[in-house]
């Protein structure tokens, strides 16, 4: 199989486990170290690791260092002691011959430590490859090893410096000297390279004024991508204090078919500001050129305008607007008066010709009424004999309707007898029917009516069920399908989930999370 090797247990944030079971592997990648667990399971025992491995190679590169200390503490001391003879029997030849005698002595106890160093590192090494057991051992050897190694740097580190004194006593004029020169050059470089007070100069790096900083002369060059001023208004024209002789504002250049200008200016001597673009002429000297205030040079400005007054072609618009609102006005009175006075002349009209109507339609009436009451004398003698007739012909037909009324009401009789009486003499009896596990059952006869009722056990075969998804409350699984090859997981009332895993090797385990999941098999962490 794949995946077949053994998980251990492990952390990357505790040096240590505190209790294993007996034998149990951890590691821990916090201090690289192997552990097993203790014989009586309440403990954990360090075997092996990266950090032991680093031991040793550290215990080996000190070993190293140590006799490289000591080779090059030896070579300062033959070239102590060879210029200590060449001296003679001056004081600084004792100085130096006393010097490298130390230098000598040290240089053989790095030497001696060094040796012991190795044969330490040795028995580390040995001990580390023993059982685990021996683990405990190897790590007192490896600590000894590396105390030992750490002595033959001191006392190598030692033997170099009381050679290094020698050599350093015969060259410290030369070093004061070198020094007093490398002083007088900075020096020099120093006031070569400081701003001229007469002549200026350049600052490269960067310069802060805590106080306040006052520029004299006529031009004043920032040249610099983003300006950051701290005040809210800008000050302008700090000098025309004199008369009113300067144009007041800001502008910029562009080009559009060659350098143009654009910007925002008070002329001088006037109330007005100029919005202006495509000026040619550079407006260096605080003033406009002369005939730069034209319609052509005019720029747009798209804002939302609020105005005490408005000035087109040097006419106040405002005069304008206010007299045509008041003819506006004027006008509107005149046509509601004429509007009024002509539905006044059409209600009078109305009520003269309502008046005609009247007049005519009662003369009219007057006749009808007369002529009424001549035929209605001439008829009262054929309406009285007619009436007689009518009379006879109304005893008779509510005869008649008599005999037809009581006729009806046998037949009615006789449908609602046979309506209540089954050809066949079956009753039934009253009762309730149907139920939460049975369904109501009715047999009708031809003639509409129920001849028998009963109830019938609720039993649908499965074949039946041809749609719908049956849900866990009801015993189902509240899904339809399924991912091929997993395990069914239950979800409290909710659909049925499933794990699934085509990997070689996975097993069905709980993670972190108390969920079951697939998953290469882990010792878990401490």
């Amino acid at each position: 199989m794949a995946n077949t090797s053994i998980q251990l247990k492990h952390s990357l944030v505790t040096d240590k486990p505190t209790t294993l079971n007996i034998g149990e592997p951890a590691y821990s990648y916090s201090s690289n170290t192997f552990f097993i667990g203790s014989p009586d399971g309440t403990g954990s025992i360090a075997v092996g690791g990266r950090f032991f491995l680093d031991q040793q190679q550290n215990i080996f590169n000190r070993g190293n260092s140590a006799f490289d200390t000591a080779n090059s503490a030896a070579i300062y001391a033959n070239g102590a002691f060879a210029a200590a003879n060449a001296a003679g029997t001056s004081s600084f030849a004792n100085a130096a011959f006393n010097h490298a005698n130390a230098a000598f002595i040290q240089a053989n106890t790095a030497g001696v430590n060094a040796l012991s160093a190795g044969v330490y590192a040795n028995g580390a090494f040995a001990a580390a490859n023993t059982t685990a057991v021996n683990a405990t051992s190897a790590g007192t050897y490896a600590n000894g090893a590396f105390a030992a190694a750490n002595t033959a740097a001191v006392n190598a580190t030692s033997a170099g410096t009381y050679a290094n004194g020698a050599f350093a006593a015969a060259n410290t004029a030369a070093i004061n000297a070198t020094s007093a020169g490398t002083y007088a050059n900075g020096a020099f470089a120093r006031a070569n390279n400081s701003i001229n007070a007469n002549t200026g100069g350049t600052i490269t790096g960067d310069l802060s004024v805590t106080g306040n900083l006052t520029i004299g002369g006529n031009t004043t060059f920032v040249n610099t991508e983003v300006l950051t001023v701290e005040d809210s208004l800008i000050k302008l024209a700090n000098n025309n204090t004199v008369g009113d002789v300067l144009d007041i504002g800001f502008y910029g250049q562009y080009n559009s078919s060659g350098q143009k200008y654009a910007g925002l200016a008070r002329p001088a001597a006037t109330d007005t500001f100029f919005l202006f673009k495509n000026l040619t002429e550079d407006p260096t000297a605080n003033a406009l050129a002369s005939g730069s205030i034209t319609a052509a040079n005019a720029a747009t400005l798209i804002a939302n305008v609020q105005a005490y007054s408005v000035t087109i072609g040097g006419v106040d618009v405002s005069l304008f607007t206010n007299n045509a609102f008041n003819t506006a006005n004027a006008a509107f009175l005149t046509a509601n008066t004429a509007d009024n006075k002509a539905t006044s002349a059409g209600v009078y009209a109305n009520g003269a010709f309502i008046a005609a109507n009247t007049a005519d339609n009662k003369a009219t009436s007057a006749g009808v009424y007369a002529n009424g009451a001549f035929a209605a004398a001439n008829t009262a003698d054929n309406k009285a004999t007619s009436a007689g007739v009518y009379a006879n012909g109304a005893f008779a037909a509510a005869n008649t309707a008599d005999n037809k009324a009581t006729s009806a009401g046998v037949y009615a009789n006789g449908a609602f007898a046979q309506a209540n009486t089954d050809f066949t003499t079956i009753s039934t009896t009253a009762a309730d029917h149907g139920s939460a596990s049975s369904v109501a059952a009715f047999r009708v006869e031809a003639n509409g009516r129920i001849s028998s009722a009963n109830s019938t056990a609720i039993a649908i075969a499965t074949s039946a069920i041809t749609s719908g998804t049956l849900g866990v409350t009801r015993g189902g699984t509240g899904a339809g399908t399924f991912t091929n090859n997993g395990v069914l997981l239950g979800q409290g009332t909710s659909a049925f989930a499933t794990a699934s895993s085509s990997t070689e090797g996975h097993l069905l385990t709980i993670n972190a999370s108390g969920v079951p999941t697939f998953a290469h098999l882990q010792g878990g962490t401490f």
